[in-house]
């Protein structure tokens, strides 16, 4: 055989190997990407009235669908039955976040307690839960900068503050290798850094500090999006 020839045979034959594994790559590639259900469950600063539910859903793709049974005023203590609905929906991931009303009921044992009833729940239901600390409420102190509520009316004191519950919803994360956004923190550094004026943008309506407009949830949603897919690397490709 020349040696000629045998370059030839070997060019063809890399040709077709190289052929081959473009072919395999453009199949990767294509793979359509699996249907997903996604549970928000939560009180109104995540519901479909005023919470950043919706413009959650806004920014999923065609295969992830969101399920939202997130409620006004709810409590984890409240909104068990509805919880139980979700479930049933076997949804692959569910995204739990309370604590605005639950600070008025009862403190961090308790709520520890039945936040571990809904993990446990949800893991029997075959899904994955991702725990979120609450969203900040939008008070300024003199100096420009977010405090936390503490009382409930005046007079009143709330049995914990936000930053409290959100160490607790840590702790548990960390206690049961749990994916967790620490939606607190990352909300109080939004609103530090653009202050008083400009988070004004983000109220319902008037003084409203703890609702959304729809740039004020679009907003937060942003803020969520990115770390629940640091946190669940196998949503990445779900969000437009």
């Amino acid at each position: 055989m020349s040696l000629i020839y045998r370059s030839i045979l070997l060019f063809s034959v890399l040709i077709s190997i190289s052929g081959c594994l473009m072919t395999a790559d453009q199949h990767v590639n294509t793979v359509p990407l699996k249907s997903l259900r996604i549970g928000l469950i939560g009180d109104s600063t995540v519901a479909s009235t005023y919470g950043w539910g919706p413009a959650f859903a806004d920014r999923c793709g065609d295969q992830l669908t969101v399920l939202n049974y997130a409620k006004n005023g709810a409590t984890l203590q409240s909104l068990s039955d509805r919880f139980d609905e979700l479930l049933l929906e076997k949804p692959d991931y569910v995204l739990i976040q309370f604590g605005h009303n639950d600070q008025k009921k009862y403190g961090t044992e308790e709520y520890r307690e039945r936040l571990m009833s809904y993990i446990d729940r949800i893991r029997a239901a075959g899904g994955k839960p991702v725990l979120l600390s609450s969203v900040t409420r939008r008070l300024f102190g003199e100096d420009g900068r977010i405090e936390p509520r503490t009382e409930k009316k005046p007079g009143i004191p709330l049995k914990a503050d936000l930053p409290t519950f959100a160490k607790t919803v840590q702790a548990i994360a960390d206690e049961e290798s749990l994916p967790f956004i620490d939606l607190y923190s990352l909300s109080v550094a939004l609103h530090n850094q653009i202050g008083p004026e400009a988070s004004a943008a983000y109220n319902f309506e008037g003084t409203d500090t703890t609702h959304f407009s729809p740039d004020g949830a679009a907003s937060i949603a942003g803020l969520i999006i990115p770390e629940l897919c640091k946190v669940v690397p196998e949503l990445q490709a779900y969000f437009d």
